[in-house]
């Protein structure tokens, strides 16, 4: 991936330069260009490599008959395998790139700080005009990944049973009949849902561009008072500090030896520089929602009766003992969960794109019905309908027990009393996601095209002496003993 191009903010035009800073920026330069070297080499030979598959199967899909599709398609199968070699060496290499020039320049990188301060600039702003011209050109390189992944997971379970019984027995002994009737009627609904559907997505985009407009100090014109203190300041020693109380001592540097060794010392102002810019950015988002639901309801009646008649020597005599029981409950059980993962990067350098969040819906699930009163209803149903059955099958059953005929037992039906699922209120969040680095993206390739400024990558320094502070000083206060050459200022030509 490019990397993106190195800056400081203290490299502003008209401004005093930093021998120190621009070393590093060019230090980092240097380790990423390695980098991007590699990264250029693997990226050629994985675009080759498509490319032939690509002519690979145009010439498959031409019509030709097999003999000839086997003369041109099997130098073009060995060409690809030759590839593979040499795209495996260009990763390692890559790798070992990206590693090594990241310990090279992690060190560097803080070094750089934002907030600066420096002698203040002797252009004089009020005569220096700042013109756009185009000195470079425009230029491009992108390199786009993406990766998506949509899945959805759904299973359950749904159980319904219906089980009914019937007992009879009759005993007659010593004249007494003792009767014995139980039946039993079981009802059941189970139910387990569950359900995930994830969506993840990644996108990395890297782009570099270079720009056709630079900036150039033109003319350019140093205000000289501005220079010395600017001068005395970075070079505070007092061998080299400049003190204007003389003509004589000021012709002096200009002319004398103390003027050529110093020669040596300055310090640069920054007049020009020709523009770039940088888009990385990197969306991994992960959205995530799953339902878990279980909901059980069951019902069970039962009842028993007793009759005993007793006869013989003793009196007639009869009774009867009924006992009828129903029993419900319901159990419900809902994990709904949405869980919302988004990481978002953009280092954008030399030009700012507009970022625009994206709405994405919030929303689980809940019980349609969840309450008392329709909990009940659920339960005074399912054992309604138990009930039912339960009369039914021992009606049946006294009947075929008196001997009428009887081929089977018909079942009850079951009623549905699970409850359903709804959706709770949903809300909308803002979130930034792979379409908002998309909408960055179109927005920063809008703006390059006409892009007058951005990151320098050229720098167009102009070095300042303490001969040429000198020469300006006496120009300034005695024009007519000495004409600076370094001075860009428009003067009138003798005799005008």
């Amino acid at each position: 991936m490019p990397s993106s191009i190195p800056y400081d903010p203290s490299l502003v035009l008209a401004n005093i330069v930093t021998p120190a800073t621009l070393t590093i920026v060019q230090d980092i330069s240097v380790a990423q260009a390695d980098v991007d070297s590699a990264e250029e080499e693997l990226n050629a030979l994985l675009s080759t490599k498509r490319s032939l598959e690509s002519t690979r199967l145009e010439i498959s899909n031409l019509g030709f008959g097999k003999d000839d599709i086997g003369a041109m398609v099997g130098p073009l199968d060995a060409a690809i395998d030759g590839l593979l070699p040499d795209i495996k060496t260009a990763a390692v290499n890559y790798a070992n790139a990206k590693i090594e020039a990241e310990k090279k320049i992690r060190p560097l990188r803080a070094k750089l700080h934002a907030v600066h301060t420096q002698a203040e600039s002797p252009v004089d702003y009020n005569k220096t005009q700042v013109k756009a011209m185009q000195l470079a050109s425009d230029s491009m390189n992108m390199n786009v990944q993406f990766f998506s992944v949509d899945k959805n997971d759904q299973h359950g379970t749904a159980h319904a049973s219906n089980v009914a019984a019937f007992v009879s027995s009759s005993l007659d002994i010593f004249g007494s009949k003792f009767q014995q009737q139980a039946s039993g009627t079981a009802q059941s609904q189970t139910a387990n849902q569950y359900a995930q559907h994830k969506i993840a997505g990644t996108l990395v985009i890297s782009a570099s561009c270079t720009h056709k407009n630079a900036s150039v100090l033109a003319p350019c014109i140093l205000n000289v008072d501005k220079g010395i203190r600017a001068w005395n300041r970075i070079f505070p020693d007092a061998a080299d500090r400049i003190t204007p109380t003389s003509l004589k001592g000021m012709k002096a540097l200009i002319d004398g030896p103390a003027g050529d060794a110093g020669q040596d010392k300055h310090f640069s102002v920054l007049t020009g520089m020709t523009y770039g810019s940088s888009f990385v950015g990197m969306v991994h988002i992960v959205n995530t929602k799953s339902d878990d639901v279980t909901h059980r309801l069951s019902s069970m009646v039962d009842s028993l009766q007793e009759q005993m008649t007793a006869g013989a020597w003793f009196e007639d005599a009869s009774g009867g003992f009924g006992v009828n029981a129903s029993f419900g409950d319901e159990v419900k059980s809902l994990l709904s969960a949405q869980n919302i993962t988004s990481h978002v990067t953009l280092i954008s350098m030399g030009i700012i794109p507009s970022i625009k969040s994206n709405n994405i819906a919030m929303g689980v699930r809940e019980f349609a019905d969840f309450d008392p009163k329709s909990s009940m209803e659920a339960l005074a149903s399912i054992q309604n309908a138990t009930a039912a059955g339960q009369s039914t099958i021992g009606e049946a059953a006294e009947a075929a027990r008196l001997g009428q005929k009887m081929l089977s037992l018909k079942s009850s039906g079951i009623t549905a009393s699970l409850a359903a699922l709804g959706d709770i209120d949903k809300a909308e969040n803002q979130v930034l996601d792979i379409n908002s680095l998309m909408t960055a993206l179109d927005d920063y390739v809008a703006k390059v095209a006409s892009a007058e400024s951005g990151v320098p990558l050229n720098y167009y320094l102009t070095e300042i002496t303490k001969s040429m502070l000198a020469e300006m000083w006496v120009a300034k206060y005695f024009p007519k003993q000495n004409t600076p050459q370094n001075d860009d200022t428009d003067r009138p030509e003798p005799g005008e």
